[in-house]
């Protein structure tokens, strides 16, 4: 057949049937738009054998068919074709200079690297340094991770976030610190990508979970209970269950497959549980043990000087131990280590005071007016867990938080208490601010005490909508229990 009659039609055949040979006779087809089908079809197919012919339709006299020309090129991958593609760069537009990019992400090998680092560092378009990034990650070359670690901190957030999923990508601990930073990032993007690819480099610690667990977003929630599941500690069952109260229906129902994930790997590995019970209590044996030796109040004013120790790791211990001993001594200075440099630590001093219970009860309640928001969720937390009786109205009142998380974690607590918070609940539903109003709604439809349906269903009517809305969900929530 003459290469003037070749259609549309017999191209797509050419590529059914991958007849290379004629495809690459097509390439010169005098119509673009036959020309721009058979380079496309060459690069769906994959074959290296036609690479110079495409090469020579990177000087097309169709703007079209270049384009197509570099992005099949990235799609078949041979090297020898990065040094072309990039010597065109300079005599086309952005859109040629944006698939190139895509081409040479695909292709990789030295010379794709080195320019791509160029447009990370220098190229003034924010659209090209992100695709650079991302470019670099698909290559995962460790030559271009100092350059992604300052696009860590690029003006744009998505070169920042495309920075960060190359990183992990990459894998190279220098970068470990830095994605750790970028987990303040303002960007939720930025965090829910830094978070994933520590995770990747197997750089996640518990403190780190703990953290992110209670982002202001809820996209950066949704993938730490995500990662949860994955690594299945049974050490997580508690704090997903908490996230099965999230504000976000995707978090709630991430939050229940990852808690069907390590329940059910908790179930295959009865054995191993079973030594842990063992080894648990020798170990609590030989700690009470050594306190009879030494006394308890020496040993808890050893453990309380522990806590100013530099290394967290000491910290976490001794918080640990002297929530072991309960000794209401201890109550002070744990609330002082709510403030602790390591969230690790931090969590583990709630838990300690929770275990304490009753002494600790006034000074949490007191915590919740603390300056710091961390103090702040905490002690809503741990007095969640005590559900003593006198913390039911200030935890009412911490309702009103500036924070969005405390106020959550405080909504979360009031839960706990279940039919002990109704009527106080009820009277924060009448008589609260807005914000008050609203969550104490969201309580009581969490309780599920059909005692509140009236006070709920008189919100209906409420000046704010969130209140409205949120008394709506918890009749909902009551009138159709699960």
């Amino acid at each position: 057949m003459s290469i003037f009659k070749i259609t549309e039609e017999d191209v797509a055949s050419y590529k059914h049937n991958k007849n290379i040979k004629k495809l690459v006779k097509t390439i010169y087809h005098p119509n673009s738009l036959i020309r721009y089908r058979a380079v496309e079809a060459l690069g769906d197919l994959e074959d290296k054998s036609a690479i110079y012919d495409i090469l020579g339709a990177l000087e097309d006299e169709d703007e079209a068919v270049r384009h197509m020309a570099a992005y099949s090129l990235g799609e078949i991958g041979d090297k020898r074709a990065a040094n072309h593609i990039i010597e065109n760069i300079q005599y086309e537009g952005s859109d040629f200079q944006e698939i190139a990019i895509y081409a040479l992400g695909e292709i990789g090998g030295e010379k794709a690297v080195k320019y791509l680092i160029t447009v990370l560092e220098d190229d003034e378009n924010d659209d090209m340094r992100w695709r650079a990034a991302e470019a670099i990650g698909k290559i995962g070359s460790s030559e271009s991770a100092l350059s992604l670690i300052i696009a860590l901190k690029d003006r744009n957030r998505e070169v920042r976030h495309s920075a960060a999923d190359a990183l992990g990508e990459i894998g190279d601990p220098r970068s470990t610190k830095h994605l750790k930073k970028a987990l303040d990032d303002e960007s939720w993007q930025v965090r829910k990508c830094s978070l994933n690819s520590l995770f990747k480099m197997d750089e996640i610690s518990f403190d780190i979970i703990l953290d992110c667990l209670y982002d202001g977003d809820p996209h950066v929630r949704e993938k730490t209970v995500q990662i949860m599941g994955r690594i299945h500690d049974e050490d997580f069952i508690p704090y997903l269950e908490d996230m099965l109260f999230d504000e976000d229906d995707d978090v709630q129902k991430t939050a229940i497959v990852s808690l069907d994930k390590i329940k059910a790997n908790t179930k295959i590995r009865t054995t191993p549980k079973k030594d842990r019970i063992v080894k648990a209590k020798k170990s609590q044996d030989r700690l009470e043990e050594a306190i009879e030796k030494i006394g308890q109040e020496k040993a808890v004013n050893i453990l309380i000087e522990a806590l100013n120790e530099p290394d967290p790791d000491i910290r976490h211990r001794a918080v640990e131990i002297l929530g072991e001993i309960k000794d209401p001594m201890a109550v002070a200075p744990l609330i002082k280590v709510l403030k602790d440099e390591n969230s690790s630590v931090q969590w583990r001093a709630s838990e300690a005071l929770e275990k304490i219970k009753e002494p600790s009860v006034l000074p949490l309640i007191e915590a919740l007016k603390d300056e710091n928001e961390s103090v702040r969720t905490r002690a809503a937390w741990a007095l969640g867990e005590i559900r003593d009786l006198r913390a039911i109205n200030p935890l009412i009142t911490n309702l009103n938080d500036k924070s969005a998380a405390v106020r959550w974690k405080t909504a979360l607590s009031l839960v706990k208490f279940k039919k002990l918070a109704v009527n106080p609940l009820i009277k924060a539903l009448n008589e609260g601010t807005p914000i008050v109003r609203e969550k104490a709604a969201e309580s009581l439809g969490e309780i599920g005490d059909k005692n509140a349906l009236e006070s709920l269903k008189s919100a209906l009517q409420d000046e704010d909508p969130h209140v409205r809305i949120g008394a709506a969900d918890a009749i909902k929530k009551i009138e159709t229990p699960k």
